[in-house]
């Protein structure tokens, strides 16, 4: 049995998605510039403070068994409808399978429709896209130890992204990114 679901906020909703960036990525950037990432749950309209107090109390949860939560890199593939996205795949372990799960069921109990996205929980597919040039070779470790929440709209602007929260998987303090 889970937590008990609370009333989503009546604020303005916005458009998010949760991702672990693989490489740097500053605050800001644009549609077209993400930096190399996983994405755990795919976009999703909803107020910020229901997101926010969700993620927050899933991934200060037991950060311990979180710490040093990595994968590897363990086939190439193309993935669209017309296989136009070329995507290194990531080795899906429990604890990645875990957190996903965690993400979905703590937004599904802020309201988030999340039995309407496609590529969740059993079609959940590990992976980081290729951005132009730039994707991970074969055999990579990669560290996922940190959870952003990206605002997909911000401002009201689609051509850019911004990184609202970050938080750590190693039990430190999450960050608020500046505006």
């Amino acid at each position: 049995m889970g937590p008990a679901r609370t009333q989503p906020d009546a604020g303005p909703r916005t458009r998010w998605c949760v991702v672990t960036f693989v490489e740097p990525a500053p605050a800001e950037f644009g549609r077209e510039a993400w930096p190399l990432h996983l994405t755990w749950v795919p976009p999703f309209d909803a107020a910020e403070d229901d997101v926010v107090r969700a993620l927050t109390q899933v991934l200060t949860a037991s950060s311990e068994d979180r710490s040093a939560l990595e994968t590897q890199t363990v086939g190439e593939a193309w993935f669209g409808r017309r296989r136009e996205v070329r995507v290194t795949e990531l080795a899906r372990t429990e604890r990645i399978d875990v957190l996903h799960r965690a993400m979905l069921a703590a937004l599904a109990d802020t309201g988030v429709d999340v039995r309407a996205m496609r590529h969740v929980r059993d079609a959940f597919r590990p992976h980081v896209s290729a951005q132009g040039e730039r994707t991970l070779a074969l055999g990579t470790v990669v560290d996922l130890g940190e959870v952003a929440l990206v605002a997909m709209r911000p401002d009201g602007d689609a051509r850019r992204r911004r990184v609202v929260r970050r938080w750590p998987l190693d039990g430190t303090e999450p960050s608020a990114d500046v505006r």
